[in-house]
């Protein structure tokens, strides 16, 4: 038991830093390719997607402190802005800007909820936003769905809009992906503590 925690920690460790000098943000990609380069064949030995966020928390907290600290603000407030300009879709922050393990290469992941996908499209075009059509993966009434997304860059950083419906059924699925999401106001609240303490600013 104790040489498989090990070789768990190992490759979580190992895709972690994959993650933060390759730019990769997947863990599970990252550690698909950590097991091949280590030559770990054994699916029942890999970490948890999770087990793999966690070291790369520890990672980036040990090796690069404040330039990992600089770049989730950085990527935080360009979330917030992004969140606000599309406000009446009720966005959601999700993914590596939420949880801490954001680096120079990772997306911002947002959540939005759209009785249309073309509905989000025209808020982009009358921007003058150029973006490119994608998808998303999540559970939707129990099934694995594959859901519109739109791709763009805000200040040469990659944003990713994963669209879903605007119903019950479709917000039960947001709130249910391992990521959660903040909205708004969470995020606000997240910037302003962070702000505050060093600005002397407060809410």
């Amino acid at each position: 038991m104790r040489t498989r925690q090990k070789t768990r920690s190992h490759l979580a460790w190992a895709a972690a830093r994959l993650m933060a000098e390759q730019g990769i943000d997947d863990p599970q990609q990252a550690l698909n390719k950590a097991a091949a380069r280590l030559g770990q064949t054994d699916r029942r030995q890999l970490p948890e997607p999770d087990e793999v966020d966690a070291a790369l928390i520890e990672y980036n907290r040990l090796f690069r402190p404040a330039m990992q600290s600089a770049e989730l603000d950085r990527q935080r407030v360009l979330a917030l802005e992004a969140m606000e300009f599309l406000a009446e879709f009720d966005p959601r922050l999700t993914g590596a800007a939420l949880d801490g393990t954001a680096g120079r290469h990772s997306s911002i992941t947002l959540q939005v909820f759209a009785d249309a996908p073309e509905e989000v499209m025209r808020k982009l075009l009358d921007a003058h936003v150029p973006f490119r059509e994608t998808s998303c993966r999540c559970r939707l009434r129990g099934e694995n769905t594959t859901l519109p997304a739109l791709s763009f860059y805000v200040d040469e950083t990659p944003m990713e809009l994963c669209i879903f419906p605007a119903t019950a059924a479709g917000r039960a699925a947001a709130a249910g992906n391992r990521e959660g999401g903040a909205s708004i106001r969470e995020l606000r609240t997240l910037l302003g503590r962070a702000a505050g303490t060093e600005n002397g600013e407060t809410d």
